[in-house]
């Protein structure tokens, strides 16, 4: 493959950033350097992220979010950590600023949804990034934070699984789906750092267009449908995708658009929301529905995509 020496998006950050294969390894490597008594997660999050922790044998603590998706009852205490999650990419300014706020318990903020979120530069703030879900790479997760100064050796190998980004560009999508689920056990099961193949495509990539498509995508979707949007959410951002939360009717409205081949995620239901999650939690598990905005795709798609919804409903 030709790929050209160019710049990854954080390279202003390079002598404090740490490169792994996903979230969830870059979580754990926190954990394991902080060695914090305990951690701070909220119910409503990835379930295998927080399985993840579990395993750590770290005492857990949770809390919940409200109707903004904001913490409620978050405690800053000492010798703790306290994970902050940008929701869906929506919530830029809002995280930083309570981020900002935490004088005692070391902060990680996920990014994992807000790629194009500027990083909080202080002392035991870190800020953690996906470039797997904005990308099209084999994998990719970024650590930025003040404190950082590690450099890494260690180069991880993606070959054995990579093949599905060719499958999709090649044949499609739907072609590779299977394959991509594979990679994507792969990855969870084999933490690391961040590969060969992903480093070199991640300095290929036009992040000026990329955010410039995301945020139209965004805002044509906000246009048609932020009218009906039961989630108070910005008018733009290149958020990781649009939520529509329809009280009610988002659950249906999800498997009917994937029957129309609209694909959509589930995003989250784990055993401890399940269990303890107050009713706007498990309200936006339900009925949030998660509509594509990614650079892929272009006015014509998001036309498509909110007339069907209006059809749908």
């Amino acid at each position: 493959m030709e790929l050209n020496p160019g710049k990854e998006k954080f390279a202003e950050y390079e002598k404090n950033t740490l490169k792994f294969n996903c979230v969830k390894a870059a979580l754990a490597y926190l954990i394991d350097q902080i060695s914090p008594k305990r951690v701070w997660i909220p119910y409503y999050y990835c379930p295998s992220t927080t399985e993840a922790v579990k395993k750590m044998g770290i005492e857990l603590s949770f809390y919940h979010i409200d109707k903004d998706l904001l913490p409620f009852d978050l405690l800053d205490e000492m010798d703790s950590m306290v994970i902050l999650v940008d929701y869906f990419g929506v919530r830029n300014q809002q995280i930083k600023e309570l981020a900002e706020s935490f004088r005692k318990a070391v902060v990680v903020i996920d990014y994992a949804h807000a790629f194009y979120a500027e990083p909080v530069f202080r002392d035991d703030i870190y800020n953690v990034y996906s470039a797997k879900k904005f990308f099209g790479v084999p994998d990719g997760a970024y650590i930025i934070g003040a404190q950082i100064s590690a450099e890494q050796s260690e180069k991880g190998y993606s070959y054995p699984y990579a093949a599905y980004l060719l499958e999709a560009y090649e044949m499609g999508t739907n072609y590779a789906y299977s394959a991509k689920k594979l990679a994507d056990q792969s990855i969870s099961e084999n933490y690391g750092p961040i590969s060969k193949l992903a480093v070199g495509l991640l300095k290929n990539i036009d992040y000026a267009w990329a955010e410039k498509q995301r945020k139209e995508n965004y805002t044509f979707l906000h246009k048609k449908l932020g009218g009906i949007n039961d989630l108070e959410v910005p008018e733009t951002c290149a958020a990781y995708q649009y939520p529509l939360l329809l009280k009610g009717r988002g659950r249906q409205l999800k498997k009917e658009l994937v029957t129309n081949k609209i694909y959509v995620p589930d995003l989250w239901k784990g055993h401890d929301l399940i269990n303890h999650g107050w009713e706007d939690e498990l309200t936006l598990s339900d009925h949030t529905v998660f509509l594509p905005v990614d650079q892929r795709y272009r006015e014509q798609d998001m036309e498509y995509i909110a007339e069907k919804v209006r059809t749908l409903l």
